[in-house]
Order: C-alpha cells, then structure tokens, then sequence
C-alpha cells in the first residue's frame, strides 16, 4: 500500500491546524541562536504538499522541496503556481537522496526519520541527508517517541464526521518492536460528482530513544549540537513525546 497517494487529497485537510509560519520561525530562532551561517539554501525534506516549504521561498530563502509522493508533490506544484512562487519539487526516497545542490541547511519534521523502521534503513538516509548539505551544513528535525503515546497492543478506532468527510482511524503500538500503527480510512466526497469515494492507507512509525539514535548519528558523520522539547529551548523532560535535533554535518 503506498503511502500519502489517496490519503494527499485530504492531506491539506488532516494537517490543517498547523502552523508553518511558526515552523519556520523555530528553525530560524535556532539558526540565530546556533549562528547557522550562511543559511540560505534550504532543503525542505518530506514535504508533502509543499505548505512546509513555502514559508522559505516567502521569507528569501531558496528553497526546494523533497517528497516520497508523486500524488502529493503533483499538488505542491499546483499549489506553487497558484501562489507565483518558483519552487522546485523532487519526487525521492531519502535513503536514495541525490539532489542537484548543496544545501546550507536540510528540514525534516512530522515524524520523517520515525519512518525508518530498521537501525540500517536510518543510517542510510542520515548519510544521504549529509551528502545533500554543504560542509558544515546543518539538519533540523524531529524525533517523535511513538512509545509515549497513548495506545496499546489492542486497535483502538476513532473517528471524525463532517459534511463531505468521514475519516476513521485504527491505531496500536508493538511494545518490543516500539512500532505504531496507524490504518487510515476515509469517505471523501469528490467535487466533480458528489459521489463518495474510499480512500485506506497504512503508516508505521519506529520509536528512537536518545540513547539510541545519539551513537547512529555520530557514526554517520553528524556533530549533536542541542535536543530541545518541541518548540522551546529546554532540555526534553522524561516524559517527551516530541524533541528536536540540531545537528551539523562534520567533515
């Protein structure tokens, strides 16, 4: 079942509480506070239908977008053109990252790195991300520690109904692999003829500990800068469920 391909219609729909205005401003306060220079090519990594990436064209940035989906970069591009921005959009898997560019600094969130579900899978894509920057380049993004959640070995089913949507969601957590799954189910009814059409999808996130991705990092050539809770400047407390990294490429 791939993913993000029926489910990138409603994709702007599901995220549409998020502010990446605010992204935007986090990265840059850790850029200033971490004298990130120069800082003006940026590599928006897993960006979905590019609303993560357009923060950056507006603020001067030159800035392209990275997406495992060809559904969802399709409206990332209708999206651009609508705007009247240039933006480049590359349809690639990140353990397979081969951009035209070096980047100063490289943006993953919603969870991009908990898709690697292998120690292997990860090393791989923390190499190509590091090959995608320039030396002394930077990698901001976040770890989402999916154990901390609250769901168990049982499916547990929710669900949103709205005029034109009805959305259910099956969510549990493999307690020894830390694995969570999400099986996604919606009725979304089309424009053109008001019928409703079915769209499934299936997601699996793997949790990282800090003592676990810390040591992969350092072997794949990155210098641990900070670890902050989401969207502070504090030390994560126990209980975390969502952290960020800033990290430099060492050479």
């Amino acid at each position: 079942m791939r993913i993000y391909s029926g489910l990138a219609k409603i994709y702007d729909y599901l995220l549409s509480g998020v502010d990446y205005d605010q992204w935007a401003d986090y990265v840059e306060q850790l850029a200033r506070y971490h004298r990130i220079e120069p800082c003006y090519c940026v590599v928006d990594l897993g960006c979905g239908t590019g609303s993560s990436t357009f923060p950056w064209v507006e603020r001067g940035y030159r800035a392209c977008g990275v997406d495992i989906s060809a559904e969802m970069l399709s409206l990332a591009r209708e999206k651009a053109l609508q705007k009247g921005l240039d933006v480049d959009f590359y349809e690639q898997d990140m353990r397979e990252l081969d951009l035209p560019l070096k980047a100063d600094l490289a943006v993953l969130f919603q969870d991009g790195l908990n898709y690697m579900l292998t120690v292997e899978d990860l090393k791989i894509t923390l190499r190509k991300i590091r090959s995608a920057l320039r030396p002394g380049g930077h990698f901001i993004f976040n770890l989402n520690l999916v154990e901390k959640l609250p769901a168990g070995s049982e499916p547990s089913i929710c669900w949103v109904e709205e005029d034109n949507l009805t959305l259910i969601w099956e969510s549990s957590l493999e307690p020894c692999s830390k694995i969570w799954r999400i099986r996604l189910t919606a009725f979304n009814r089309r424009e053109d003829d008001g019928l409703y059409e079915k769209l499934q999808e299936e997601h699996r996130e793997r949790s990282y500990t800090r003592e676990e991705i810390e040591p992969l990092l350092q072997e794949t050539g990155w210098l641990v800068k900070s670890c902050y809770g989401a969207f502070t400047f504090r030390e994560p407390s126990p209980d975390e469920r969502n952290i960020f990294y800033v990290m430099q490429r060492e050479d």
